[in-house]
């Protein structure tokens, strides 16, 4: 039975430009059916019992012929007698019917097609304005209706136009039907169908010299004259409306023309922009957070919105952007345009010629990843820096590679020491973000040993690596006489455990202290303290008794100007604890207060930060596992 006679419905002839935009319609409809149908037929398909083959051998008729795979799965040709197919595909078949008949013919060619394709494959596709598009499995032995088929995608949505659903055969007939009416109620659906649920309603946007600019719902058959209507009309009957889609101009008309009706109706479609402008001003300019930025000619007036629809400005949710404008160089307007709140007042105003138009974010987004506490996707301030990234991520693991990291943008990379931004103090390193910028801190499985060894450094960490492993694979101590094995930290994490290896590097028993990769081995020496940050020669200096905390600053080359002397920390070993004092040694030095300068003991740590860090908490600095900062600096002096 023919398309007609299944669906048992009369064809209603249309106007000769309605019939034009509906063919367009389904030339698109089509265009995405092929392409799923493309997709179907490359899908691999095994062949099974019952199904019809066409076998071509070149030059030889009588092994050519169809063949229908029997249900015990096997082809039977002369010559070769029985043959396997089910479960083959054609390409597979192919070649085994050529392998068996090369016994018996020179260099045999063979050709298989499939003559009648299985009636196991049972699919339609459902597209449009339904909750869940996309291709469905028909059951098998039912015959379903076009109410069937929207009912497997969810039914419809709110913007269904339930007067227009088309479907559409492989063959290329088609039909459409009134649900309203339920016309397609006794309409069955054959697999390979497409059923198609145009929409009620798109939005346009309408700007420019009407009454009410903004973005309206308008109906699909809806003309240019009904959107007007819909923002109040056209305020100058010398306007000219022009009609803009994806950025480019569709049509220019004027106001006289339209209403005349002299021009052929245009269907508008979602998304498009209808600006209205009277002839006045030219040669605006929008630049900045904008997908389309450059200068508008429009000879008409023109709205700071109308302006910003024509450059494709839009607010994200939690990203306010800031609207300037500039006008003879001067600033005449600055407002902030919300997801929440659009400034209507401020930007319905109309633009002069020559204005400037800036758009900029207040927020942009940026993404921290690697062995931090904290990775993923940040809004900062514009303005914000690397150090303020680092900060969402709350803490930097122990394995993290700070010397290795890069920030990608744009499809570039470029290499940041946040080692030496944190503890040189190398402001070069701390550069200001973009929007879309991603931080990436790569992860190491490694183990520093820094201290009195013979090779400091980064070593390979190995399954089941102890503390002494380690510092044997770093060439062990210096010198049992400069190197104090007694007191060892292991840092690990927020963990500082001290341990006395004496016994283990003199014959006597190995102990057992189990490392993890990116854990810090410190092998101190004896009668030494360490300084870092805002100093001229960071690293180790030698103490003797009675030296105090100034005594060691000066050992260390004095302060860097940009010392702040006032938030000197000292952090001291006791017991295996580590105690942090705060000391303000400019106090020290501008008024001799003694009670700021405490004895400098062996195993001690002076640091200086520098005064350019004020967002960064030092207190946070401090707890990324205090004496690590001593052992991480010392590391990067001498790998």
């Amino acid at each position: 039975m023919n398309w007609q006679g299944r669906f048992a419905l009369k064809r209603v002839s249309a106007k000769g430009a309605e019939r034009m935009c509906q063919w367009l319609i389904i030339g698109l409809v089509l265009l995405s059916f092929g392409q799923r149908g493309s997709a179907q037929e490359g899908e691999v398909y095994r062949l099974v019992p019952g199904d019809v083959i066409n076998i071509i051998v070149l030059n030889d008729q009588n092994l050519s012929g169809e063949q229908v795979i029997g249900p015990d799965g096997f082809i039977r040709l002369p010559l070769v007698g029985a043959v396997q197919a089910a479960g083959l595909t054609l390409d597979e078949l192919t070649e085994r019917l050529r392998q068996s008949l090369a016994r018996f013919i020179r260099n045999p060619r063979v050709t298989v097609t499939l003559k009648q394709f299985p009636i196991s494959v049972r699919r339609i596709y459902v597209l449009g304005e339904v909750k869940n598009p996309g291709a469905y499995q028909l059951p098998p032995g039912i015959n379903p209706t076009v109410f069937d088929a929207v009912a497997l995608a969810g039914g419809f949505t709110d913007n269904a136009d339930l007067t227009r659903v088309s479907v559409f055969q492989r063959d290329g007939q088609s039909a459409t039907f009134n649900l309203r009416e339920f016309q397609a109620n006794s309409a069955t659906i054959s697999p390979g169908d497409l059923i198609w649920v145009p929409p009620s309603f798109v939005k346009v946007g309408i700007v420019g010299a009407v009454e009410k600019g903004g973005i309206y719902p308008i109906p699909v058959r809806g003309t240019l004259l009904d959107a007007l209507a819909a923002a109040g009309s056209v305020k100058e009957p010398s306007a000219t409306i022009k009609v803009y889609r994806a950025g480019n101009e569709l049509l220019s008309i004027s106001w006289s023309d339209l209403i005349s009706g002299t021009v052929p109706p245009i269907s508008l479609q979602e998304g498009d922009t209808i600006l209205v402008s009277v002839p006045t001003i030219a040669g605006v300019v929008v630049a900045g957070a904008v997908s389309r930025p450059g200068t508008y000619d429009i000879k008409g007036n023109i709205t700071i919105l109308g302006a910003l629809a024509l450059a494709g400005a839009s607010v994200e949710p939690g990203r306010p952007l800031q609207i300037k404008v500039l006008r003879q160089g001067q600033e005449v307007l600055k407002v902030v345009w919300q997801e929440t709140s659009m400034p209507t007042k401020e930007l319905t105003q109309p633009l002069q010629h020559g204005d400037m138009v800036l758009v900029e974010p207040l927020v942009i987004r940026a993404t921290l990843v690697g062995p931090v506490r904290k990775p993923g996707s940040y809004l900062l301030p514009v303005g914000s820096t690397i150090v303020d990234l680092l900060a969402k991520g709350e803490e930097v693991l122990p394995n993290a590679d700070l010397a290795g990291a890069y920030l990608l943008r744009k499809g570039e990379s470029k290499p940041i020491d946040i080692l030496a931004l944190l503890w040189e103090g190398e402001t070069e390193a701390n550069i200001e973000l973009q929007d879309g910028d991603v931080l990436l801190i790569p992860a190491v499985r490694k183990v520093w040993v820094a201290g009195a060894v013979l090779r400091p450094g980064a070593v390979e960490y190995q399954p089941r690596m102890t503390v002494v492993d380690a510092i044997s694979a770093a060439g062990g101590p210096i010198s049992l006489d400069i190197a104090d094995l007694s007191a060892v930290r292991i840092v690990s994490g927020n963990e500082v455990k001290v341990v006395n290896l004496e016994g283990a590097f003199q014959g006597g028993n190995l102990p057992t202290y189990p490392l993890k990769p990116g854990d810090v081995v410190l092998v101190p020496e004896k009668a030494k303290a360490y300084i870092y940050g805002a100093v001229f020669k960071p690293g180790a200096v030698r103490v003797q008794e009675g030296d105090t905390v100034l005594t060691a600053l000066s050992s260390a080359g004095g302060p860097i100007p940009d010392a702040r002397l006032d938030e000197a920390r000292l952090i001291r070993f006791v017991d295996g604890q580590a105690i942090v004092m705060k000391l303000d040694l400019g106090k020290a030095l501008s008024r001799g207060d003694l009670s700021q300068v405490p004895v400098m003991m062996p195993g001690d740590v002076l640091y200086i930060p520098p005064r350019h860090r004020t967002q960064w908490d030092i207190g946070r600095v401090i707890g990324i596992t205090t004496s690590l900062a001593t052992a991480v600096y010392y590391l990067s002096r001498t790998r």
